[in-house]
Formats: structure tokens, C-alpha cells, sequence
């Protein structure tokens, strides 16, 4: 069972936002990393669910189908955001993070890319497990913040520990 299944918006809203370790390590509650760096778009996530179930994939009745893969969500970004771009994958799971999660983003280009699809990764091995995509537009300073360098300076802990 994906490890996130059972819980409610309000656990996820009692997480810590960061919790320190007795060695000084940090750790960084996704939920709260991205709830300040993302904003959330309906209507483009109903867009792209709509587009795939008009030729969803069935492993027998239509084995070349639409899903939620890295290729298929691309080809969705191309056709409705950035037709002449082309489409970049970024897992944080091949970053050193403070994160609780590893999270998968499609987008054009940094900083120029207003809208990227999102998966969460919730267990399991690291080449499977994820998510559903869904559409945000991103904070891009705010999404990348997530390295050790900066969590476990000592000169920014005080910040993030609580009594």
C-alpha cells in the first residue's frame, strides 16, 4: 500500500515542517515543500486526465494507449503548453535532498516554464511507485530549495528547530 493512501489533508497539514535528527540531519516534509513552491492548476490536471482517457491504455484492448508515463505526459505538454519546446524530466531522486519524498517534474525551460506536471513518488522502488501528474505552476527558487547544504547549515537550523 502507497505509504500516503490513509492519510487525511490535516495529517498532512500536521507533518513537521522539518525535523532534525540526533546527527544534525534534516528532513523536509514534502507536503509542506510543496504547498510553498507550487500552486496547484484544475482545470489543466482535468485537461490532461480528459486527454488520456480519450485513448487510454488497456494492457489487451489497446496496448498503445495513454497513461500516466513520462512520454505520454510529455506528449500532452507538447500538445497543449509547449508545442515547439521540448520536454525535460527532473527526479529529485537523483539530487541529494532534504525531502521526505522524491517528487518527478516535467517542464520546458527553468524559469520560463509556467506550468510543469508533477508525480509524487510513494514508495516502492525509485522507477515505479509514483503518482498520478498533475499540472502547477512552480516557484522555481522555492521548488529546487530543498538541498543539505542549506537545512543543516549551522547558521540556519536555529531557524528551523523548535523548542
Amino acid at each position: 500500500m502507497a505509504r500516503n493512501k490513509l492519510k487525511s489533508l490535516n495529517d498532512f497539514k500536521k507533518e513537521n515542517y522539518i525535523s532534525y535528527d540526533a546527527d544534525g540531519y534534516a528532513t523536509k516534509s514534502l507536503f509542506h515543500h510543496l504547498t510553498e513552491s507550487l500552486t496547484y492548476l484544475p482545470e489543466e490536471t482535468k485537461l490532461l486526465n480528459d486527454w488520456i482517457k480519450k485513448d487510454k491504455y488497456d494492457y489487451l484492448k489497446n496496448p498503445n494507449g495513454r497513461c500516466h508515463t513520462i512520454s505520454d505526459v510529455s506528449d500532452f505538454m507538447n500538445e497543449y503548453f509547449y508545442p515547439s519546446d521540448e520536454i525535460h524530466c527532473h527526479y529529485t531522486y537523483n539530487d541529494e535532498n532534504v525531502l521526505s519524498q522524491d517528487f518527478q517534474i516535467l517542464h520546458s525551460t527553468f524559469y520560463e516554464t509556467n506550468k510543469v506536471a508533477l508525480c509524487t513518488h510513494n514508495g516502492c522502488d525509485a522507477r515505479g511507485g509514483m503518482s498520478d501528474y498533475k499540472i502547477f505552476t512552480p516557484q522555481w527558487d522555492m521548488l529546487f530549495n530543498y538541498t543539505a547544504d542549506y537545512y543543516e547549515n549551522e547558521d540556519i537550523k536555529p531557524i528551523y528547530q523548535t523548542a
